[in-house]
Parts: C-alpha cells; structure tokens; sequence
C-alpha cells in the first residue's frame, strides 16, 4: 500500500465511521472501484490503525465527558449503587449497549467474515442501511434525550449496533436510526451513538491487533501506518463535531439517498461483470 492510498484509506475511515454510510462499505469498496491491487480490510495492520485513529477522535471530542464517565463508573463500583448521577447510568448504559455487539460479534463473525465481504453483498446491506435512515426519520418521534433513556431503549440500540456487523450496514446509522425509534432527538441518538463505539471500537481493535503482536510490523510499514492514522484520526474528529451541528437542523434522508446510489451502483457494476 502506498502513502496515497493510506491517506485516502485514512480520511475514508475518518468520514464513514461516524457518518451513517458504513465505513467496512467503504473500505472494500474504494479499492474496488478505483481498481487498487490492495483489501484494507484484509490488511489486518492498516485496518487496526485507521480504527484506532476513529477511537482517538472520538475520545478526544468527548474527552470531558469520558472522564466524567469512567470516575462516575468506579464511584457507582465503589458504592454499589447508581443513584441520580446521569453520569453513572449513562456509563452502565454504555457497558450494557455493548453487551448485544459483543455476543452478536463471537457468534457470527467468523461466520460473516469471510462470506460477506464482497461487493455485491456490500451493496445490498448498503441499500439496506438506507431503508434503515429512512423509516427512523418517518417512524421516530424525536422527543426525549439520553437522560429519559430505559433500559430497554439501550438493549435496542446495542442490538442494531450488533446487526452492523454486516459489511454494509453502518454502525453509526443502525445506532442512531435505532434511538430515533426509540424517541431520542437526532442529536441526542448521534452523540450516544458516538459514546457507544467506545468500548466497541476498543474491543475490536483489540481482538484485530492480536496477530499483530504475534507477527509484528514490518519497520516499512511504518509510514503508511502513520498516516493513515493520523488521517482517519483529524478527519474524524471534525466529522463528529460538523455532523452533530448538521443534525440539529436536518435529517438522515441524504446519507439514505447516498446509501441507495451507492448500493445500487455497486450491485449493477457486479452483477453484469
């Protein structure tokens, strides 16, 4: 992989992880249509990396709040009790969103792995997230925030989270699609989407870097490691910041139109092929 294509690859990951498209969409897909000899995705390094850069973009725009967080978490441990504090339901929430993901991911992954990750199938769960966006936006009623949350609404939206594991769907879109069926504002869906891929992203690259310390980096590597890192990580961070200002005004149905093209583009081009 060359450093253009990492800084591509990069800002790629950047944008889609937190805009409701679906970033393992993007990262097949790229290479595919501008004719690439390289699979980010199966470049297991590159593909830790760019993730990692999206976790410190994301920890970096709410850092204020992940303290808040984790203090709120380790005194409700330390007292055995939750009370008023929305910081410590807000923490469990999180730990509780994650629980589907996690199950739905040791189940399936090995499973959808291999078997999914082609275009044609990218391209129908593409159109699939944006049937998704569409009917949250007809169906939500966009009335509560994260602190009316139950504990139902966070099962609900750990569950779509899960369901993103297919290559196409996109977690950001099935989590916040999710609370606006749930009732959450768009704003309010979006910023506890983003709090969610925390621990998720966290236990991914996790799971993902482990044949990297077993195998190691080659030092040539290096480079396009660092730049797609700190592509993805810049970009990211302005996304998360631009994309709640977008949602206070305005609606998922262009990420839905987008999502439909693309999927619609990709399955035409691979199934006359």
């Amino acid at each position: 992989m060359s450093l253009l294509h990492a800084l591509i690859l990069g800002i790629v990951q950047g944008l889609t992880e937190f805009l409701p498209v679906s970033s393992s969409a993007h990262l097949l897909l790229v290479p595919y249509f501008m004719g690439w000899q390289i699979d980010a995705i199966a470049n297991i390094p590159f593909y830790v990396i760019v993730h990692f850069g999206t976790l410190v973009a994301v920890v970096t725009f709410f850092f204020a709040d992940v303290i808040m967080l984790v203090k709120a978490l380790f005194k409700s441990i330390g007292e055995r009790k939750i009370g008023d504090d929305p910081y410590r339901r807000l923490a469990w929430f999180l730990i509780l969103g994650t629980v589907p993901a996690g199950v739905i991911y040791l189940l399936l992954s090995k499973l959808l792995a291999d078997a999914l990750q082609t275009p044609a199938y990218v391209g129908f769960f593409l159109l699939i997230t944006g049937l998704i966006l569409i009917s949250s936006e007809r169906m939500g009623k966009r009335a509560t925030n994260v602190k009316e949350m139950r504990t139902s609404d966070v099962l609900f939206i750990g569950i779509a989270q899960g369901i993103a594991i297919l290559p196409g769907i996109s977690r950001s879109g099935s989590t916040i699609a999710a609370g606006l069926f749930r009732g959450l504002t768009r704003e309010e869906a979006a910023r506890f989407s983003f709090l969610l891929s925390i621990p998720i992203i966290i236990a991914g690259t996790i799971d993902e870097a482990k044949p990297i310390l077993k195998g190691g980096v080659f030092s040539s590597e290096f480079a396009v490691l660092a730049i797609g890192f700190l592509a993805a990580a810049v970009t990211g961070y302005f996304v998360i910041k631009y994309f709640l200002s977008y949602l206070k005004n305005h609606s998922l149905n262009v990420f839905a139109l987008y999502c439909f093209a693309l999927g619609a583009i990709t399955l035409a081009v691979t199934l006359l092929k």
